[in-house]
């Protein structure tokens, strides 16, 4: 990257460079590392703070933190509640059979991430308030109504492990990303997936069968690892990738910009024919290529495509564009 290309200083409290809620969801639902790194350059210095630190900064003057408390506070208490009340009725409009009022269940929900929120951090508590307010919806009313058969029996089961593996799994690479700037390792991924299937055989194997308690725990398992390496992504990811590198190789069009790598950031698995496109644009384009680098380094699988790999690139199509200057 040119030198001109780096900030001169860094950015101190931006307020009006934080996200807008909307947009802070989908970076902290797909880019939680780039939304780490974004937050600090505005200002923030705990991303995954308490809300009493980030108040606390704040009252020392960064305004910046103030603003995404209130942005993150309007999705955790306004937003989620009228997403879950609007989607327990286009259910119910569906035929879909549930019980209970969703507003309690969302308003509980919005309170228990409010205490997230205080004692663990102000994205933990948004991510579990938010997707458990919207996974009651199956996991609580639709069970409790039948739609799944008898409220205790295999399938209603299989449904509350999915919306408890769901949630968890979700939530746990998006905080671990924004927390520390970099995707959680596979060992933690698969201690938490282990931790979560205990809960459900603690809970129900006294409220419940143990055969119920059990099917919870497995599907719940299943859920997290499945959520939590974003592997139904993974085949959109392939395709993306597959096309935009076909794009370019048989058009000449510049299509870095479309790689999956830029845009979601917890892909566990390397994607097909970027290290070929890259080799495309080497030459002709190295800042993008170096951009998709930085990508890589945020992606944990597809760091070794990354900046390794396009540093001997460069120095490699140095060397030939030195050799063949004296020849022409």
């Amino acid at each position: 990257m040119a030198e001109g290309d780096l900030p001169a200083t860094p950015v101190i409290d931006s307020p009006e460079r934080v996200p807008g809620a909307l947009a802070l969801l989908g970076l902290l639902v797909f880019r939680p590392i780039d939304l780490h790194y974004r937050l600090r350059e505005v200002g923030i210095r705990a991303p995954a703070g308490r809300i009493g630190q980030l108040w606390r900064e704040q009252a020392e003057g960064g305004r910046a933190a103030g603003a995404y408390v209130a942005r993150m506070l309007l999705l955790l208490v306004v937003l989620s509640p009228v997403l879950t009340v609007l989607a327990g009725l286009g259910l119910r409009l569906l035929g879909v059979p549930m019980r209970g009022v969703y507003l309690v269940s969302a308003a509980l929900c919005s309170a228990v991430g409010l205490v997230v929120a205080l004692v663990s951090g102000l994205a933990s508590g948004v991510m579990l308030g938010s997707l458990a307010s919207v996974a009651m919806l199956a996991g609580l009313h639709a069970t409790a109504g039948g739609a799944f058969g008898p409220e205790h029996g295999g399938a209603a089961a299989v449904a509350v492990g999915l919306c408890l593996g769901i949630v968890s799994g979700l939530s746990a690479g998006s905080i671990g990303g924004l927390a520390n700037g970099r995707g959680p390792s596979v060992r933690n991924v698969q201690v938490a997936a282990i931790a979560t299937s205990l809960v459900p055989m603690l809970v129900w194997s006294s409220a419940a069968t143990v055969s119920f308690a059990g099917a919870v725990a497995a599907s719940a398992l299943v859920a997290f690892l499945t959520c939590a390496f974003r592997l139904p992504l993974y085949a959109l990811e392939v395709l993306a990738q597959a096309v935009a590198y076909a794009v370019e190789r048989f058009t000449g069009k510049p299509t870095l910009r479309w790689v999956p790598v830029r845009h979601h950031n917890l892909s566990y698995l390397p994607h097909p024919f970027l290290g070929r496109h890259l080799a495309l644009a080497v030459r002709s384009r190295p800042a993008e290529v170096l951009a998709v680098a930085d990508a890589c380094l945020r992606s944990p699988g597809n760091i070794l495509v990354g900046w390794p790999w396009v540093v001997e690139a460069l120095e490699r199509a140095h060397a030939q564009e030195a050799s063949a200057g004296p020849q022409a």
